[in-house]
């Protein structure tokens, strides 16, 4: 029994431990029991309901999850986890269900951060450390096994040094799940594509946003530009595509890897 299950047990909420989490399906959907503005992710409640999200696929994170292909029974055991544009909560929960010993969920203060992280942990019985920072500009004083690094690569300004800090903050032999969206375009040079409101870009840069982190668009990068990149910091890499992969499968533009440090 880990600390997932001891914690739900002890609430006597529930005793399944992990599986409720990760729970096929739903009961019902429930709109914002929190009376906040809006949620992003669809998030899984103990009793068998989820959370309205934004999307439309109300599987949406449950797919990103399998496509990152950890174990939900003790795949994260006793790692260290950070979990960088955090959001609404949902890839740090699922840590700490998968058994990681410490996650810390990191984001910027906007919107419905961290009312909604914070209501669903403590639904959950679940204890993530909520910092409210710029990764960035943060003094990290800890490293980590485990960087989720999910719908922010193209959001960031200096892609290059961004990696850097990354490299840095990463234990020995650690992970970095990073998802973006991708360019379009097919040539055989690594590129990233520039976000713009006035070209056909795959996106647009939202140009009255530049100055809210998080929100504008930079740069799209292409395959060979995530490879290179990886090359350039000293990263090993490997594309989360395959055929249980039904996130890129559907999305197509989004594409998940797993950057690996020696």
């Amino acid at each position: 029994m880990n600390k997932f299950t001891n914690q739900l047990a002890s609430s006597g909420e529930i005793a399944n431990g992990p599986d409720a989490f990760f729970k096929n399906g739903f009961e019902r959907l429930v709109n914002s029991p929190n009376q906040s503005e809006l949620w992003w992710h669809n998030m899984p409640l103990p009793d068998g309901s989820r959370i309205n999200g934004v999307s439309e696929d109300k599987d949406l994170q449950f797919k990103m999850w399998n496509a990152m292909q950890i174990a939900s029974n003790g795949g994260l055991e006793n790692k260290c986890v950070l979990d960088i544009g955090a959001n609404d909560g949902f890839f740090s929960l699922a840590a700490l269900a998968a058994g990681a010993r410490e996650v810390t969920a990191m984001d910027m203060d906007w919107g419905t951060w961290p009312k909604n992280i914070s209501y669903a942990a403590e639904k959950w019985h679940l204890t993530p450390t909520i910092v409210t920072a710029d990764f960035r500009t943060y003094h990290f004083r800890d490293r980590y096994d485990v960087i989720f690094f999910l719908g922010v690569f193209y959001h960031l300004e200096n892609v290059f040094d961004c990696m850097k800090k990354l490299r840095m903050i990463l234990n020995e032999k650690g992970v970095i799940y990073l998802e973006s969206q991708m360019s379009s375009l097919q040539v055989d040079v690594p590129i990233f594509e520039y976000s713009s409101d006035i070209y056909n870009t795959i996106a647009r840069q939202d140009k009255a946003s530049l100055g809210k982190v998080g929100i504008s668009n930079y740069l799209f990068p292409n395959e060979s530009a995530i490879m290179n990149l990886a090359h350039s910091y000293d990263f090993k890499i490997t594309s989360l595509d395959g055929p249980d992969n039904l996130y890129t499968k559907e999305n197509p533009t989004r594409r998940l890897f797993k950057f690996s440090k020696d």
